[in-house]
């Protein structure tokens, strides 16, 4: 038993699969600089869990490859409609724009939405105000937050 991941680079028919009864987990926010995402693959390394991980090694900026940015988004929306819980971890200041409109997709669908934020994230305030969350200051934090809401949805 362990983990099993998917990636954009698989393409949507990926999310046609029939992954049992894992808890579906969407890794969604900030894809610059360190991957934090490397940290919950290491801790929940033994958990029969299918982590999506929107994460690509390029941007695919809109203006110059449109059609890539939109099958990009594509897969993302599709993970986030195939996902149990979406977790999301935001960078400093005003960037992660995209995560943010994913936060507002999850929680529109009811799914078990988690949050946590680098302490130069701005807009924090107002994102706990609108989402009614607790959000993380922490990854570690994120990762507890995670663990709980599994042990949650096993019950």
């Amino acid at each position: 038993m362990g983990y099993e991941i998917v990636h954009p680079e698989q393409g949507c028919d990926v999310f046609d699969k029939d992954f049992g009864d894992k808890p579906i987990v969407y890794l969604g926010g900030n894809s610059r600089g360190r991957d934090w995402r490397i940290d919950f693959l290491r801790r929940f390394n033994k958990e029969n869990v299918l982590f999506i991980n929107p994460r690509r090694d390029t941007y695919v900026h809109p203006e110059d490859m449109p059609s890539e940015h939109a099958e990009q988004v594509l897969w993302e929306r599709s993970g986030v409609n195939k996902s149990d819980i979406t977790v999301f971890w935001l960078g400093e200041g005003l960037a992660n724009q995209a995560a943010r409109v994913e936060i507002g997709y999850a929680l529109g669908l009811g799914k078990h939405v988690i949050i946590g934020a680098e302490a130069g994230f701005l807009g924090l305030e107002h994102l706990s105000a609108f989402s009614g969350l607790v959000l993380s200051t922490s990854v570690e934090g994120l990762m507890d937050r995670m663990a709980a809401a599994l042990r949650e949805i096993r019950k």
